[in-house]
């Protein structure tokens, strides 16, 4: 009896991770932020984890095509996803965190292609490519409403920088660590890549919780405590400086 006793003891003392609370969060394939197969799964998720492991939560990550997770988020049968961009349309649906992290958007080209847009004007007419359901930045989406800037959208990134590679589109959206990390996955399959001279947007990323899962309003306000006092203890600082990689080089 006396080792039963010592189990139980031991059972109280440790961290009891099988009691703790799982989020399956839906997300795409975004190396390095966020994949299933990147060291950790990328730094999005580094982050996610550490804020929830704050109130007691684990993170499952679900990685599904964006219109397939966004989707499973809206009808509840996943907890949340990310990184969604934060617009009116979407808050009918979705509890939108604060911002766990700052993306940085830019327009990524061919390195042997002569054009360098120096802003968003110089993009007009010229055919790009981004993933599909991300919403543009606002100072790109005032273009695409007006039929300025013509956009293909693809389920995989990847797929954008092969387009381009190919020139079949002439720049690609995307987040700067992201166009980074397809510049160098690609190199050896066709022409180098490089980024235009200018950041398109600085674009907050949120953690995005289903209206249809009751918990919701809850969670966000756990996870938004959470996020602030790691962020003024400078914990998600040190995170991001150990995880998060270098800008691309432009060449």
């Amino acid at each position: 009896m006396r080792w039963i006793r010592a189990l139980c003891l031991l059972a109280l003392l440790l961290p009891n991770l099988a009691m703790a609370e799982r989020w399956r969060l839906g997300t795409v394939e975004l190396p390095p932020s966020i994949s299933a197969h990147a060291v950790q799964q990328g730094y999005y998720a580094v982050l996610l984890r550490r804020v929830l492991q704050e109130i007691g939560a684990q993170a499952e990550f679900v990685f599904l095509p964006t219109q397939r997770a966004y989707q499973m988020a809206l009808e509840g049968q996943l907890d949340g996803a990310f990184p969604y961009k934060r617009t009116l349309e979407r808050e009918r649906f979705f509890w939108f965190s604060e911002p766990f992290f700052m993306a940085k958007v830019q327009v990524f080209l061919r390195a042997s292609d002569g054009w360098d847009p120096g802003g968003i004007r110089d993009l007009r007419s010229q055919i790009g490519c981004t993933l599909q359901g991300a919403q543009a930045p606002a100072v790109l989406q005032i273009e695409i409403d007006a039929q300025r800037v013509p956009l293909e959208r693809v389920s995989q990134i990847e797929a954008c920088f092969r387009m381009l590679q190919a020139g079949r589109v002439r720049f690609v959206i995307a987040g700067q660590n992201t166009g980074w990390a397809a510049a160098q996955a690609l190199r050896a399959e066709g022409p180098r890549l490089r980024a235009a001279h200018f950041v398109l947007a600085e674009e907050p990323v949120h953690l995005a919780l289903s209206r249809r899962v009751p918990a919701s309003s809850e969670r966000l306000r756990a996870f938004n405590q959470a996020l602030r006092k790691l962020r003024a203890q400078g914990v998600l600082q040190q995170l991001e400086a150990a995880h998060v990689p270098p800008p691309p080089p432009l060449e």
